[in-house]
């Protein structure tokens, strides 16, 4: 940028630097009940009536974050292109390693941060969503570039990504009940012209939009924990002729006391606080 001076005899012209961006990390930590995430934890009283599980899968799509300015407008972050974790404004968040029950469709590497830039200045909150843009939910992930070439996070071509995977496995189960209980959110009801062609709209889209206002980004971690949302499931059981847990689709009795606490209405249920994520 250049400022120009007129003076009684002479132009001045004279360059001011523009301000530099800052470099960020917004830091995540998985929890199950409190407790930090681990393949080979097991975690108990949860749901109702409580029961005991271990976790075997923990991954979240986010995407569009962004600072919120002293004035709460806010100040995009351009993400890290990494190649790998980061593409255009989405990222994919994974805590589990692949070992122990983790290792059925898991990975070594974890991704527990986003990083990216910022204008340098003063800013006092974080906002971002839970999900994956429509225009890169419906897409082949065989050809897709990471991280939504992650098969193990995709649904199918009409319904794309889960947004959430949190996989989790009651320890007393009975040998003839449920193989464990998921929580899989993602679009739902999307439709294309065929079952080949990606879907033009979804009616459900499903992706939770989350703000703090007070955030610092120095001293503040946000911690990822199902418990709440999950307090009042039965996660020994199984509604009868649905998938294991809450998997967002309509007509669910399981996402009948969930979906509310991911700040979503469901059916006829309207949407409540939610309770997933929080700032530490």
């Amino acid at each position: 940028m250049k400022i120009t001076l007129f003076a009684a005899s002479m132009i001045i012209t004279m360059a001011v630097p523009a301000l530099a961006d800052q470099a960020i990390e917004i830091k995540f930590a998985a929890e199950i009940g409190g407790m930090t995430f681990n393949c080979s934890e097991t975690y108990p009283g949860l749901g109702k009536p409580e029961a005991s599980v271990r976790g075997i899968d923990y991954r979240v799509f986010v995407h569009s974050p962004a600072l919120v300015r002293a004035d709460g407008s806010l100040q995009p972050i351009v993400l890290e292109q990494d190649g790998k974790w980061q593409h255009e404004n989405l990222a994919l968040l994974d805590f589990e390693d692949g070992t122990a029950g983790c290792n059925a469709a898991g990975n070594a590497d974890l991704n527990t941060s986003l990083r990216g830039t910022v204008p340098a200045g003063e800013y006092k909150g974080l906002a971002f969503d839970v999900g994956v843009p429509f225009e890169m939910n419906h897409v082949d992930p065989t050809l897709a570039p990471a991280p939504i070439n992650t098969t193990a996070m995709f649904w199918n071509w009409q319904n794309g990504f889960r947004f959430i995977r949190i996989d989790l496995v009651p320890t007393d189960r009975t040998e003839d009940g449920p193989k464990g209980w998921f929580l899989h959110l993602g679009s739902t009801q999307c439709a294309g012209e065929s079952k080949t062609e990606a879907p033009s709209s979804c009616k459900n889209l499903n992706h939770m939009k989350v703000a703090f206002e007070d955030f610092d980004l120095q001293n503040n971690v946000i911690v990822i924990d199902p418990a709440p949302v999950i307090a009042e499931a039965d996660l020994r059981v199984n509604a009868p002729d649905t998938s294991p847990g809450c998997m967002s689709f309509p007509g669910d009795a399981d996402c009948d006391t969930v979906m509310g606490k991911l700040g979503l209405p469901y059916g006829e249920l309207p949407a409540a606080e939610q309770l997933l994520l929080k700032v530490r």
